[in-house]
């Protein structure tokens, strides 16, 4: 059992001891200082300082603090958990964690903080720094960013690493932190059909837009479809592809089946025969396998890449000129270009989502339906981000209610 040697060094008492920590797989010995106090009226002497000392001794003598420990989170978050977060987690779980949370936010602010040195008051403080340096931060991301942080010392305390309680646990927001509630643009009926009216002339997309706008499967899920899982009545949802990564459906609540509509059934069949009707190597058409990608790219007979699809084939189609209707990568009239703006504009795959939530919920169908087909665990999740109620509708709402007022009344 050491005690230390408590010297003196620039008006502050300072304790030199040693600890061991793991380097490269090697356990090693090495030297350490710790500044105890300043030299002054609450501690004049050595004696003063003996009990600080032994608390910050003990944990080390009584062998409650692991090699592993000395790491720094930085290198520990590197090393250890993301690679970690990789192998067990989905890929845009792991870019998520590692661009927008690590890197853009907490990897600077670490400043070769140990494990064993982290403390609430230092997870306190970054998190009140992240939300001063950005004023436009919402509630919610400061609350994953704890979330990560937190997730980082739950991984070394199930590793070995640390002991003692995650330093994350006590950490709370600020209070001025807005709590932004944002569900999202949507789309009418008529908007969709409209966006449908306009692609048509490109069977993937027309058929890609049909097959979002009337299941509300993610990006990722659209992506992962094959044609075995469309049965003419539903499709299931069985993987996803992110980027070029085949993997599993978000939650276990995800992975099942969403009913499909006959319009739908009758696009997706007269898409599958367009398909199997295009002539291939001398042949009049193709039979299409279980296997193969209901959106799938024309070279390659890959995943299709339906942002790359919207960049080369949507958002063209959708641009054209209010004089002419030709599309703007097109135009060579005399007149100069005029957009449309009765042609609804292009707000992202999940807008198709959200929108079907949205009009269902305006048709009078129970948020319960909703969550069933958006295949949410969380019927909250349904209702707060994803179905937007038009003022037009609680306005209606409240007319009714002043209906049953009797006149008079004041």
């Amino acid at each position: 059992m050491q005690k230390g040697v408590i010297i003196k060094h620039r008006n502050s008492w300072v304790l030199r001891f040693w600890e061991h920590e793991s380097k490269d797989g090697q356990r090693t010995r090495v030297k350490r200082y710790k500044r105890l106090a300043p030299i002054g009226p609450a501690y004049p002497t050595k004696k003063s300082v003996e009990g600080l000392a032994w608390k910050h001794l003990e944990p080390i003598n009584l062998q409650r603090l692991q090699p592993e420990s000395a790491m720094c989170v930085s290198d520990f978050i590197e090393k250890v958990y993301l690679p970690f977060v990789k192998e067990s987690l989905r890929a845009s779980t792991y870019k998520d964690y590692k661009k927008d949370a690590y890197e853009r936010h907490i990897k600077s602010r670490l400043a070769g903080l140990r494990l064993r040195d982290f403390r609430t008051v230092n997870g306190q403080k970054m998190i009140a720094s992240i939300a001063k340096a950005n004023p436009e931060i919402g509630h919610k991301t400061l609350l994953r960013l704890k979330s990560f942080l937190s997730g980082v010392f739950r991984h070394a305390k199930t590793e070995g690493f640390l002991d003692e309680q995650n330093p994350m646990r006590d950490v709370t927001l600020p209070k001025n932190v807005p709590r932004r509630k944002f569900k999202g643009e949507t789309y009418t009926v008529q908007e969709i059909l409209k966006i449908m009216q306009y692609v048509a002339v490109s069977p993937v997309a027309f058929a890609a837009i049909a097959t979002a706008a009337f299941t509300g499967l993610r990006l990722a899920e659209l992506r992962g479809l094959q044609w075995k899982d469309f049965d003419g009545k539903s499709v299931k949802v069985a993987r996803t592809v992110w980027r070029t990564q085949q993997g599993l459906p978000k939650t276990e609540s995800s992975e099942s089946s969403v009913p499909v509509l006959p319009v739908l059934q009758q696009l997706l069949e007269n898409y599958r025969h367009h398909l199997e009707g295009l002539p291939e190597e001398g042949n009049l058409g193709k039979t299409l396998k279980p296997h193969d990608w209901i959106f799938a790219g024309e070279k390659r007979g890959t995943s299709l890449n339906l942002p790359n699809l919207v960049r080369r084939t949507v958002t063209p189609l959708l641009t054209r000129c209010s004089v002419c209707g030709s599309c703007k990568h097109l135009h060579e009239q005399p007149h100069e270009f005029q957009l449309d703006e009765t042609i609804p504009k292009w707000k992202g795959w999940h807008t198709f989502r959200r929108s079907l939530a949205s009009n269902l919920y305006s048709l009078g169908v129970k948020p319960k339906v909703i969550q069933a087909i958006l295949r949410h665990s969380d019927i909250g999740t349904t209702l707060s981000y994803y179905v937007e109620v038009p003022e037009s509708e609680s306005r209606e709402a409240l007319a009714q209610l002043e209906t049953l007022i009797p006149h008079g009344t004041s």
